[in-house]
């Protein structure tokens, strides 16, 4: 017999208890989280200098990544998407930022 979530007593579990752990988890999920906020503010600068519906879709679908796998899936289509007289510099700071 499976049980739903919905028969599990106390589903979903109060935000403390999620939230709690040991303090080093605790920090790593932070450090984890200030890296990606880094990352997809990189994109983010990079993708404002894509012009039209395509710069607007990849804006959108850059504030809405949560992981940063998916700002390394749209790296070459944001790489391909910047105009050839776009700043050197913002393209060399993607590159060094996803080539990891």
């Amino acid at each position: 017999m499976y049980l739903t979530l919905r028969e599990i007593p106390d589903f979903p579990p109060p935000w403390g208890f999620a939230s709690a752990g040991r303090p080093d988890e605790r920090r790593g999920r932070s450090a984890a989280r200030q890296a990606l906020v880094q990352l997809k503010l990189v994109f983010q600068r990079a993708a404002a200098d894509v012009p039209g519906e395509i710069g607007q879709h990849l804006q959108q679908t850059i504030r809405h990544a949560s992981e940063p796998i998916e700002l390394w899936l749209l790296r070459a289509s944001l790489l391909a998407a910047l105009p050839a007289d776009c700043s050197r510099a913002a393209m060399h700071e993607l590159a060094i930022r996803t080539a990891l």
